[in-house]
């Protein structure tokens, strides 16, 4: 256990984070290595990341893992390692949700089709006690309203940005790593918040926005037609042909049960949910890929790391990982991973956020 799971109650403080609005209780014997964040992807749950979560905890960092879909109007996060919350006052379905991530809501009114807080999958480290949870930050939503983040791209990376905010002042700049969707919502916040208190920023597997004009004209099709599909056919029938896809064709050596807990991840959102994330997260809404590479070369001059990171296995992947790379920037291709490099090749991983998290400003670029 570390420090601050068996620190007393009176041991803890509220200061205020100057400017932000936030309340902020701070813990004796907190760790002084960089957080991480972690972004999931499209139809995942924060579970996706328990095997990532926990090597980093094992190496001393509190990782956050928040729902991207959460359509709640405040922010809530609990830390994967101890349990200690940073939430919003008055937001009971994070108070209900139970699990160590506190990122499910237990009403069944709403479309994100959540399973019961007894399922592992969707409760990352639930082996892991809670500490105190009346340790929390808070943030007041009347002061700093979170729209519904499904509205626009805009609004998910309003969300993203300020539960960066909302970490580091709890925590110091965090590490913030997206994969897949999160992965293009992580730098498209970048692109819209560039002055963000970060460590640094790993891209795995993520779009970073269409070449030209003709290209964001076919993703919006392409999701659009998505979208419909879900509507039509529902969450499993989708899923079935989602599966099939080439880009996932390495997942089909995967343990049965590793298989399983993928399906149960996917299947954990309604249709409508996953439809409206299509349509307004798609990447026809990011900044064009130029764009996007500018402003995360932006990020290095300011000292701030990044990581491009792809599976060998991953064709279209592997491809923008080389055009990151021609462009100057850190890119690795992890060998024999496919698209979900995290979930195919967790220790190299990993390593690599670590490594980035502890590089200096301008460290060699990964080979």
């Amino acid at each position: 256990m570390r420090g601050e799971e068996s620190a007393a109650p009176e041991e803890r403080r509220k200061t205020p984070a100057a400017g932000l609005g936030w309340r902020k209780e701070s813990v004796a014997g907190r760790s002084e290595k960089a957080p991480v964040i972690l972004l999931h992807g499209f139809a995942q749950t924060a579970a996706s990341w328990n095997g990532v979560a926990r090597i980093l905890q094992g190496q001393g960092r509190r990782t956050y893992a928040p729902n991207l879909f959460e359509p709640e109007s405040g922010l809530a996060l609990r830390a994967c390692d101890c349990g200690e919350e940073l939430t919003a006052p008055g937001d009971a379905a994070y108070d209900r949700a139970g699990g160590p991530t506190g990122d499910l809501a237990g009403d069944p009114a709403r479309d994100v089709a959540d399973s019961p807080t007894g399922d592992p999958i969707n409760h990352p480290i639930a082996d892991k006690p809670t500490s105190d949870p009346t340790s929390r930050l808070t943030s007041d939503p009347a002061n700093h309203p979170i729209a519904d983040p499904l509205a626009s791209m805009g609004a998910v990376c309003d969300r993203a940005a300020a539960i960066v905010r909302l970490v580091a002042a709890a925590e110091g700049a965090p590490v913030l790593v997206g994969y897949s969707m999160g992965g293009r919502i992580a730098a498209e916040t970048m692109v819209r918040h560039p002055g963000l208190p970060l460590a640094g920023l790993v891209l795995e597997s993520a779009g970073l926005g269409p070449a030209d004009d003709a290209a964001r004209a076919a993703l919006a099709r392409r999701n659009g037609e998505w979208a419909a599909r879900l509507r039509e056919g529902g969450v499993a029938a989708f899923m079935d042909w989602w599966e099939t896809l080439p880009l996932f064709a390495t997942q089909r050596e995967l343990p049965p049960a590793t298989r399983a807990a993928i399906r149960i991840g996917r299947e954990a959102h309604g249709a409508e949910t996953l439809a409206r994330s299509l349509e307004a997260w798609g990447a026809h809404h990011q900044a064009a890929e130029s764009e996007t590479v500018a402003a995360l070369a932006q990020m290095r001059v300011a000292g701030r790391p990044v990581l491009y990171l792809a599976g060998s296995r991953d064709e279209k992947y592997a491809a923008l990982a080389a055009r990151v790379r021609a462009a100057g920037l850190p890119a690795r291709l992890v060998e024999g991973a496919g698209h979900n490099v995290h979930l195919e090749k967790p220790e190299v991983f990993s390593r690599a956020v670590a490594q980035l998290a502890g590089a200096p400003p301008s460290g060699p670029s990964p080979s």
